[in-house]
């Protein structure tokens, strides 16, 4: 069993790829047959959207075979998927099931990649700038201090050096702080933040500038989530308007991954980032 902090709900992903992977040739309707319940029910499982009881899982091993060191991962995975996670954890800050599994994934994953296009990502935000775009998205006054806590509570994931960030943001991002009045002070103040992050040894952050032109998606936002299990699992978290979702099935992420390698192509590499905050926003503070 790989020793991989994972969450939850990523815990029912393995356990629901390892059962696809004992199924082999035999349909999801021949499975749910044998064990009594419906093919949909058996699409769940293998996606890892239900819980995995006690009696389910006799009623698969049963089904399916397979050796019992695999058994025994299941069974491991199956009772981590269903842990209790305490109501004071900041997951439940949050109101949105993708978004707390989002919080989930920055304090855990391995590895995380943001592709970032018209808005600097949240974790690299300052509470300036929180409380000015959130004040723009006509958030309610009395809720603004509450978020801008969650956010920076979400930040301090950064200092893990367990954890790898990457980030790739285009000009766009950046551009739209530096039009923002001088007179509020988050133009400076989100210059130092980005000269102090880009410090960090786990975080690269890498620009896509104006100069280079159009490049393949560069309006996406997205996240690519890598855990270091054995195999590797890999998510993808998106963000739109009016959803946000969290994506596992290997089809889509792999296009994901071609898209994220396609934009690595067009931007600068991380030790130039320093240099093109310079270039952009003047001397940075030492």
């Amino acid at each position: 069993m790989a020793p991989v902090e994972m969450p939850a709900f990523i815990h029912n992903i393995q356990c629901g790829r390892l059962l696809e992977a004992l199924r082999g040739e035999t349909t999801q309707r021949e499975v749910a047959a044998a064990c009594g319940w419906s093919q949909p029910t058996q699409v769940d499982l293998e996606r890892g959207q239900k819980l995995f009881t006690a009696d389910a899982l006799d009623k698969l091993r049963a089904a399916l075979g397979g050796e019992a060191q695999v058994w025994d991962e299941i069974a491991w995975h199956a009772e981590l998927g269903s842990a209790q996670i305490p109501k004071s954890d900041l997951r439940w800050k949050f109101k949105s099931e993708p978004m707390r599994k989002l919080v989930d994934m920055e304090r855990t994953a391995t590895v995380i990649r943001c592709k970032a296009s018209m808005l600097l990502p949240g974790m690299l935000q300052t509470p300036e700038l929180m409380r000015y775009l959130m004040a723009v998205a006509g958030v309610a006054v009395d809720e603004i201090d509450r978020l801008v806590d969650l956010r920076v509570r979400r930040q301090e994931a950064l200092l893990n050096q367990e954890r790898r960030f990457e980030f790739i943001i285009d000009q766009a991002a950046l551009a739209r702080v530096s039009l923002i009045s001088d007179a509020t002070g988050v133009w400076a103040g989100q210059l130092t933040r980005l000269a102090e992050v880009v410090r960090l040894p786990n975080v690269h952050v890498r620009w896509v500038p104006f100069s280079h032109g159009f490049y393949p998606a560069q309006e996406s936002d997205y996240h690519l989530v890598t855990y270091g299990a054995d195999p590797a699992l890999n998510l993808v978290y998106v963000e739109r308007y009016d959803e946000q979702a969290v994506l596992p099935e290997p089809k889509i992420v792999k296009k994901y991954q071609g898209l994220w390698e396609e934009q690595e192509k067009v931007a600068l590499e991380s030790d130039q980032a320093a240099n093109f905050l310079a270039f952009v926003g003047g001397p940075l503070p030492s």
